[in-house]
C-alpha cells in the first residue's frame, strides 16, 4: 500500500503532466494570428483605439482574445517622465459584432509630462482540421472504401 504522501505526489505529478500537455494540445489544434495597434495619449487627454481581429468571424469555432498594454513614452520624447499608474483604461471590449476590439484610456498625468503609448494586441485562434481524420479520409478514398456511418 502506498503512503498518503506517495499518493499525493502521484496525483500532483499527473496533474502537472496534464496541465503541461493541455497547452501543447491547444497549440497543435489552433493557428494563432495576431494584429496590433498603438496610439500616443497626451497628458490629460482621452483616446480610443480600435484594432480588428485577424480573419474575424471567418471560421466557426475560432477563439478571440485581446490585450491592452500601457507603455512608457518613446526614448527622447519631450516632457517629464509620466507615471504609468495614472493612466486608466476606461473601456475595453469587442465591438462591431465581435470583429474588432476597442480600448478607451485616459492619461491622468500633469500637462508637462510626455505622452504615454497605448497598445492593443488582438489574437484570433483559428481551428485546424483534425489531421488523423483527414489522413483516414484520404486512405479511404484511395482504397475505395467508405467510412462506417451510424445507423438510426
Amino acid at each position: 500500500m502506498r503512503s498518503r504522501r506517495g499518493c499525493r505526489l502521484a496525483v500532483a505529478a499527473a496533474a502537472a503532466a496534464a496541465a503541461l500537455g493541455a497547452p501543447a494540445a491547444l497549440a497543435a489544434s489552433y493557428l494563432a494570428k495576431h494584429d496590433s495597434g498603438s496610439i500616443a495619449i497626451p497628458a490629460g487627454q482621452t483616446r480610443t483605439l480600435t484594432v480588428p481581429y485577424p480573419d474575424a468571424l471567418k471560421y466557426a469555432g475560432a477563439l478571440y482574445s485581446a490585450r491592452v498594454v500601457v507603455l512608457a513614452p518613446a526614448t527622447g520624447a519631450k516632457g517629464a517622465k509620466p507615471t504609468l499608474g495614472k493612466v486608466r483604461i476606461l473601456e475595453a471590449h469587442s465591438v462591431l459584432g465581435g470583429s474588432e476590439y476597442q480600448a478607451r484610456a485616459r492619461n491622468g498625468n500633469r500637462a508637462e509630462t510626455a505622452a504615454v503609448r497605448l497598445r492593443v494586441i488582438t489574437t484570433t485562434m483559428e481551428p485546424q482540421p483534425d489531421r488523423a481524420r483527414l489522413a483516414r479520409a484520404r486512405t479511404d478514398e484511395a482504397s475505395g472504401t467508405r467510412a462506417p456511418t451510424a445507423r438510426r
